[in-house]
């Protein structure tokens, strides 16, 4: 099938859309790619200008319409893309091109998704609240689809009954609740990564958990997952809001198990439909009870090495981004809408 898709490539950072086109490839399809976030003009000469902003908006609607007729694309897969208008995709529909949408991210231009939304034949969100928000104003084609883990770049680093030397790894950005959760942490043996730690450089109880560099390579760390101990998974809005997280499972919530490690994640909706706790991966709602799992974890290695490697199984069996594709071409049914009416499992989403 010839499929043109449409993302934000990163030349020096894989990320949903690479992983996308990869699994596009080894199911044979033809593939095309365009970069959605290509604008001519730079955003600070744009924010000053609205009147460039709209001319250069259109010329990046037209280049996308062009590319999908180019490719003369049977289906035009669109990551997220905002930017992309929805009188684009109208009339590339009505043309005859299948228009799908993954909105990946959830709560990033969330307004603008449901603006959208009905101008594509399939609106995937990797939010169950998302579809939720969207099916209470008539978007039947919505529905869920979480994210996943692509098992060629995604899997152990070394022998798989080796689970690591008795540290924990934390590898994502700063946010005030990650910093207030790890200082629950503090004498554990915890290794922290990302961008904006140098803000807790002040933090008695986190700052010696903060290790150089800040910011890593995908790469970098998934060595870091598969020689771990376990390997924490903090949302963003961990504890806040359901508006603000969307419930939703993060890219760490498949590739964590994928690299072979021992995830430990703050329970939410969407991610215990997929794994089950206490088999799959352990899980806390609280500072408290997240000291206790991980002190729990690091004393037992049966636990450990038997919940990673269940856990590796879990996201194999039904969430790569094989399998994925499959649902965005239209060759499967998208994993069934959590139950919204607690944090227990709600069973295995495959």
């Amino acid at each position: 099938m010839r499929v043109l898709l449409s993302g934000a490539f990163h030349p020096d950072f894989e990320a949903l859309p690479d992983y996308l086109a990869a699994a596009l490839a080894r199911q044979g399809h033809d593939v095309a790619l365009f970069d959605h976030r290509r604008f001519l003009l730079p955003g600070r000469l744009r924010a000053r200008a609205p009147l460039l902003h709209r001319l250069d908006r259109a010329r990046l609607n037209r280049a996308f319409a062009a590319a999908v007729r180019r490719h003369r694309a049977a289906v035009a897969i669109v990551n997220q893309g905002m930017t992309i208008e929805p009188a684009t995709i109208a009339r590339l529909r009505d043309a005859g091109v299948r228009m799908v949408n993954w909105f990946s991210d959830f709560p990033a231009e969330f307004e603008e998704g449901l603006v959208a939304a009905p101008a594509y034949d399939a609106f995937h969100l990797g939010s169950s609240y998302a579809v939720e928000r969207h099916r209470a104003l008539g978007h039947r084609h919505a529905s869920w689809l979480p994210f996943a883990c692509d098992p060629q770049a995604h899997r152990p680093e070394g022998p798989m009954d080796v689970i690591g030397p008795g540290r924990v790894v934390f590898a994502g950005s700063h946010y005030p609740e990650r910093q207030v959760l790890l200082r629950h942490l503090r004498g554990l043996p915890l290794d922290v990564y990302g961008p904006g730690w140098e803000r807790a450089r002040d933090d008695g109880h986190v700052a010696p958990m903060i290790r150089d560099p800040f910011a890593l390579r995908p790469a970098a760390w998934r060595r870091l997952y598969s020689r771990a101990a376990a390997v924490l998974n903090i949302h963003y809005g961990a504890f806040g809001p359901v508006s603000a997280s969307g419930e939703m499972a993060n890219t760490r919530a498949f590739e964590i198990p994928a690299c072979g490690a021992l995830q430990i994640a703050d329970r939410r909706r969407d991610l215990l439909a997929v794994f089950r706790e206490g088999e799959e991966l352990l899980a806390f709602s609280s500072g408290e009870e997240l000291r206790c799992v991980v002190e729990t974890a690091l004393a037992d290695e049966a636990l450990r090495r038997n919940v990673a490697a269940a856990g590796r199984r879990a996201v194999l069996a039904g969430h790569t981004y094989d399998d994925r594709v499959r649902v965005l071409l239209g060759e499967a049914q998208a994993p069934a809408l959590p139950g919204a009416a607690d944090g227990m499992a709600q069973g295995r989403a495959a």
